[in-house]
């Protein structure tokens, strides 16, 4: 389980937690007024989080142009799924 840390304890630690992230491959979560707000993460853990991501959304383009879905522009595509990013940090 992450440990999670206050914003305020997180930024007064934030060398120690780094190192702890970079060396031991640790994960920690950051609160504000209680609530989840952010996570420490190593790298490589963020650079696959990404790929991961990647996939899935071609995977989906890949879909709806199999299906015969309506064409969409890149920019459009993109757009859609920045707003679904925000929409899922909102929730």
């Amino acid at each position: 389980m992450d440990e999670t840390y206050p914003l305020v304890q997180a930024r007064s630690e934030l060398g120690q937690l780094v190192n702890r992230v970079r060396h031991g491959h640790e994960t920690f979560v950051i609160s504000d007024y209680g609530t989840p707000a952010a996570a420490l993460i190593p790298v490589d853990e963020l650079a696959e989080l990404r790929r991961l991501r990647d996939e899935a959304d071609i995977a989906d383009a890949d879909r709806s142009k199999a299906a015969g879905g309506p064409r969409v522009e890149h920019e459009a595509f993109m757009a859609e799924l920045e707003a679904e990013d925000r929409r899922a940090a909102a929730s």
